[in-house]
């Protein structure tokens, strides 16, 4: 080998262990810095971004899901188009559906945006709660459907201009959003495809005797007891989200849990935890009544 040969050899024998010296990359640092230095930011075409947000969660393997809850923070804008890379089969390039973690960001959305009455902030509330209404239906958790469609055609039927933030959906999803019923209570108009209202003195109807819907309950717990990490689990690698249907009385306390989806190794721990945990009693024109809704519950497998 020739003395120039030899040179250019060592320097890039340097170049390939500096660089495998190097720590990881911070998570989602590349795709971060892809966004801001974009003019479009996430306005512009989302097949490129979408590839690179689905390469990141390859790279990161079972740190994903809790560096991704980590990395979007409490911007409205991250949590609507990642939970939709999460969810659209045109955004995730080979990589599998993850419905239940774009529900639970889509639901972590709304409650950022929950109370603004900027046009910005209306416009996401109605964008995330008609797609959560639709995976939310998909996934089995009509009460949560519901209470998402009623928010979404509630802000439409009072200011239509909020029209130009509804998100373009399949036929099928489309379907699916209209076979969703609204939630019945005084004061709200009968949704786009609903069944007819029935009259506010009708009490004898059976929407009207059941206990309201609180969607998502995690952030009203007095008290959210945490399920721990069974060794079969561990064992089997197991994790993800498990969402647990409860039903909570008069008084607050949880008389039934049901885990609807999630690992099958961690949905008893869940539904005990979610026996555990304690509301304040909810009253509805003077009187306690039930609530239904879900917990969620985010396990994060580590490696020993």
């Amino acid at each position: 080998m020739n003395k120039f040969a030899y040179i250019v050899a060592a320097i890039l024998l340097s170049a390939i262990v500096l660089h495998a010296q190097q720590p990881d990359e911070a998570p989602f640092a590349a795709f971060e810095k892809e966004i801001t230095g974009s003019s479009h930011r996430w306005s512009g075409e989302k097949q490129s971004l979408s590839k690179m947000f689905d390469d990141e969660r390859r790279r990161l393997g079972p740190r994903f899901e809790s560096e991704l809850l980590k990395w979007i923070g409490t911007d409205p804008e991250r949590h609507y188009w990642i939970s939709l890379f999460l969810e659209s089969e045109s955004y995730l390039h080979g990589n599998k559906r993850l419905p239940e973690l774009s529900l639970l960001i889509k639901q972590q959305g709304l409650a950022l945006v929950d109370g603004r009455t900027d046009d910005e902030s209306r416009g996401y509330v109605v964008g995330l709660s008609m797609t959560a209404a639709i995976l939310s239906e998909e996934l089995g958790l009509s009460h949560l459907a519901s209470v998402n469609k009623t928010r979404a055609e509630g802000l439409l039927l009072s200011d239509p201009s909020l029209r130009g933030y509804i998100p373009a959906v399949s036929e099928e999803a489309r379907r699916r959003y209209d076979q969703i019923l609204p939630i019945v209570r005084r004061g709200v108009t009968t949704v786009l495809g609903a069944s007819p209202t029935p009259s506010i003195g009708d009490s004898t109807h059976p929407r009207l005797r059941a206990p309201i819907s609180g969607g998502v309950l995690n952030g009203k717990a007095l008290k959210l007891a945490k399920p721990y990490y069974p060794q079969s689990a561990r064992d089997s690698g197991a994790s993800g989200t498990v969402v647990v249907q409860i039903l909570i009385d008069e008084t607050g306390k949880v008389i039934s849990a049901r885990a609807i989806s999630g690992h099958p190794d961690l949905q008893k721990v869940s539904e005990d935890a979610a026996l555990e945990s304690e509301f304040s009693p909810t009253r509805l024109e003077g009187k306690p009544v039930k609530v239904t809704g879900v917990i969620q519950y985010n396990f994060v497998y580590r490696r020993p």
